[in-house]
């Protein structure tokens, strides 16, 4: 009889790698949103400063694709997931994505309807308008700006490194700390009031409408389309500032008269009273609105 061979060969289960602790994680695309904010803003300004809007533009669609194409790799790389990145950073593709983005334009035009007609009959609107083809055009790609703005901010606070943190610290430490960044953010805005401010707190709570939305559909889709609707309406439809910047008003400008705590001055409603109301009045809207029906959950 011949000895029988080892089986030098022979394999077990293969042991997939784990992934490396979620903290580390969200520090890494942390680094990511950083470099890519400032080398893909200083390529689009430099390259387009005769074209400011366009320039602005370019950076936020820019930046968007550029995390977006990172945290793909992150997905396979340092989450170990096999599956849709696109499920996975809360960008599903089915037939509940355009629903989902429409139901939040819808929530963040009626909040903003809402607080416009509270000061038109508490305090007083002032409309002018300008039509012509240069300032539709001019407005047209406001409109892409915004929703490429909308996009970008999704991505980085309610996106990978929100959900990364979740998994580390849990939701209400995630929502805080991320809510929080995104309101700091807004501080450098015209007339932005400073840290003890109806703008910063405001900020904060929509920053927490914006995580709640996500958490709930397990989706960025509801939070970009109120994010945009929110600033569309605002801006462009209605003509009053958003966060203090009045380069949206292109096509319709409106004056608002009131007290600060009615209007928010020239920061606008983000720093009133009255958006604070119509901030809660969305976490309502949310908590009525439908999620996915077939939106696939990632589990940690």
């Amino acid at each position: 009889m011949t000895p029988e061979q080892p089986l030098l060969f022979q394999q077990g289960p293969v042991q997939r790698p784990k992934p490396i602790h979620p903290i580390f994680r969200f520090l890494i695309a942390v680094v990511l949103v950083l470099l890519a904010n400032v080398a893909i803003g200083l390529v689009a300004f430099m390259a387009l400063r005769q074209h400011p809007l366009l320039a602005d533009t370019v950076y936020r669609w820019g930046t968007s694709a550029a995390l977006i194409a990172g945290f793909f790799v992150f997905t396979r790389l340092l989450d170990r997931w096999d599956g849709d990145p696109w499920h996975y950073i809360g960008l599903p593709q089915n037939r509940s994505t355009t629903t989902q983005a429409l139901i939040g334009v819808t929530i963040g035009g009626v909040l903003v309807t809402v607080a416009v007609a509270t000061i038109g009959v508490m305090g007083q609107l002032t409309f002018s308008t300008t039509f012509s083809p240069a300032a539709m055009s001019h407005e047209l790609l406001i409109a892409v700006l915004l929703i490429g703005g909308a996009l970008l901010e999704e991505l980085m606070f309610r996106g990978y490194p929100f959900q990364r943190l979740v998994e580390a610290v849990g939701s209400w430490g995630a929502v805080l700390v991320l809510s929080g960044i995104f309101a700091a953010i807004h501080l450098g805005n015209p007339n932005a009031g400073g840290v003890v401010s109806w703008g910063f707190f405001n900020t904060i709570f929509v920053g927490i409408l914006f995580a709640y939305a996500y958490l709930r559909t397990k989706t960025l889709w509801l939070s970009l389309g109120m994010h945009f609707g929110w600033n569309f309406f605002l801006g462009v439809v209605y003509g009053l500032p958003v966060s203090g910047i009045r380069d949206f008003s292109v096509v319709v400008r409106t004056t608002a008269r009131g007290s600060k705590l009615l209007t928010g001055g020239a920061y606008g409603i983000e720093a009133s009273l009255t958006g604070a109301i119509v901030i809660l009045l969305g976490f309502l809207l949310v908590a009525w609105a439908p999620t996915p029906s077939d939106s696939v959950r990632v589990e940690s």
